[in-house]
């Protein structure tokens, strides 16, 4: 190193190139590692964490990441919050509730990102519309002028959210993301379009997710920054015009007639009612109230409380309280070898044997 600065000095004072000396400032490995060593240390205050409401507690910090608890009336849920970089936080969502903020305020200069890798997320925004995600699904707004919530209408939900504060990145993060190339501006610009750009599941999108699931624990802090880099050069080069009717709105109407079918049949289990039965009930045309299921609660009417009343039945087979008879009875089976068949079908085993090995 020392011989490659003499070579350079003495060609610069024989005049024979124009190279000008690299200072510290200059130095682009310098200002990368600037920014991930500050962003490898661990805040106190993460700025995403406002976004899911009053009820969420610090519960743990660690060397790499904070991991918060939430919990109301619905239900609970646990995130677990990095630092990427300045201006950038992304977040690991495992919910067991209905809802963790039924209403975010707008926060000017924010870009959210969010990945469902399984259960079901529920896209609103304002009065207008209903949109819901699936596992695979991306979807990706602003937060500038409008409120949302954040619904998880199969009490469910695993998945990632990235943060972006626009007016938090510094001058030096911006100048990495230009040497990769990577417009922020654009994807701010094109996200604040309309409510929300959706995203469905995709091999290069679910490749970067899934990846971040994987990592082993000691490189992740590094690995997702690799990942959340790589996905903004994606979505860099993304053409929201072409995917923006990718998706189905529901009207609030919909989506609220929806919810009441949903908390009916799941609160007369053991009836057993006909889709025209339901429609009529409930005032709406089969042909709407199935599409509507459908979106809302990723399955059909009949296979929806099928799978929800096999996984009674294991809460009870687990509880060890009732006979797998009575079990059969308290879910609607009036046939134990039907109840028998599809808890095989469901779990691998019968009954009376998944019982013996809980």
């Amino acid at each position: 190193m020392k011989e490659e600065t003499k070579v350079r000095k003495a060609a610069e004072e024989s005049g024979q190139c124009n190279m000008r000396t690299v200072t510290t400032e200059d130095n682009p490995y310098k200002v990368a590692g600037d920014i991930l060593f500050a962003s490898s240390e661990v805040e106190s205050d993460f700025r995403s964490v406002d976004l899911y409401g009053s009820s969420v507690r610090r519960k743990k910090e660690d060397a790499i990441c904070s991991r918060f608890h939430l919990e109301n009336e619905s239900g609970t849920g646990d995130i677990a919050v990095y630092q990427t970089f300045p201006g950038m936080e992304l977040v690991y969502n495992d919910m067991h509730m209905e809802y963790c903020n039924k209403m975010q305020s707008p926060r000017p200069g924010f870009i959210e990102i969010n990945y469902c890798r399984e259960g079901r997320c529920e896209c609103a925004f304002g009065e207008r519309s209903y949109c819901y995600m699936a596992a695979g699904n991306l979807s990706i707004c602003t937060l500038h002028k409008k409120s949302h919530t954040s619904t998880f209408p199969t009490s469910h939900y695993h998945g990632i959210t990235i943060t972006i504060e626009l007016e938090e990145i510094t001058d030096e993060m911006r100048r990495i993301l230009k040497l990769l190339s990577i417009n922020l501006t654009r994807i701010s610009k094109f996200a604040g379009k309309q409510d929300f750009y959706m995203v469905r599941a995709n091999e290069t999108v679910q490749h970067i997710f899934s990846e971040l699931y994987t990592v082993q624990e000691h490189i992740k802090p590094s690995y997702i920054r690799i990942k959340l880099l790589e996905l903004l050069l994606i979505l860099t080069e993304m053409d929201f015009d072409r995917i923006k009717n990718d998706y189905v709105y529901f009207s609030k109407s919909q989506r609220n007639c929806t919810r009441q079918i949903h908390d009916f049949i799941i609160g007369h289990i053991k009836e057993h009612y006909t889709i025209e039965e339901l429609a009529e009930r409930f005032e709406i045309s089969p042909t709407a109230m199935k599409r509507c299921f459908k979106g809302m609660y990723g399955a059909p009417v009949y296979a929806y409380l099928r799978t929800y009343r096999l996984q009674i039945a294991e809460k009870l087979l687990r509880e060890g309280n009732l006979s797998v008879g009575e079990i059969a009875t308290e879910i609607g089976y009036t046939n134990p070898n039907k109840f028998t068949s599809a808890f095989r079908g469901e779990y691998g085993m019968t009954p009376t044997e998944y019982k013996k090995n809980v």
